[in-house]
Formats: C-alpha cells, sequence, structure tokens
C-alpha cells in the first residue's frame, strides 16, 4: 500500500463526501453535553461529534432527521444536503 502526503490514496480519503445512513445521538441531562456519532451504509463510524451548544446539537438532528440525503465532507468536516429543488 501507498502511503504519503502525495499519494492518491491520501488524496481521495482527504476529499470524500460521504452518504450518512445512521446516526446515533444522546443528551446528556446533567452535563447538558450532547454526541452525535455518524455512520456510513457499511455501519463504519463516519465522525463521532460532542456538542456543548443545543442549538447546534438541534441544527445537526434536525438536518439527520428531515433531510433524505446528508453528506459527511471529510476534509472541511462539515454536513451537506444533496441538491434539492428549491420548496423541499
Amino acid at each position: 500500500m501507498v502511503s504519503g502526503p502525495g499519494s492518491t490514496k491520501n488524496a481521495a480519503l482527504a476529499m470524500a463526501n460521504i452518504l450518512v445512513t445512521s446516526y446515533y445521538s444522546r443528551w446528556d441531562l446533567h452535563n447538558h453535553t450532547g454526541r452525535i456519532a455518524l455512520y456510513d451504509s457499511n455501519n463504519q463510524l463516519i465522525e463521532n461529534h460532542t456538542y456543548t451548544d443545543p442549538s447546534e446539537f438541534q441544527v445537526v438532528i434536525g438536518m439527520l432527521r428531515h433531510e433524505n440525503h446528508v453528506w459527511y465532507e471529510t476534509e472541511a468536516r462539515y454536513l451537506r444536503t444533496g441538491n434539492e429543488p428549491a420548496g423541499d
């Protein structure tokens, strides 16, 4: 296996958009923190994130619950939806 900063494999991993197919969430009532774990179609962990801001936690849960396709961009570490018609 080829590895290193210039390898094709590392470049592909660095720019991956992974479809989130399932998630686990919890809100700790005592410590007022949340955790959301994102999983791909092979049930492999994509990201496991802790939230201290309830509003941010709610926004992410809302995306996961209400959008048909949510993608995780591994390099920038953000969630996005697919291209959707206006009004959806």
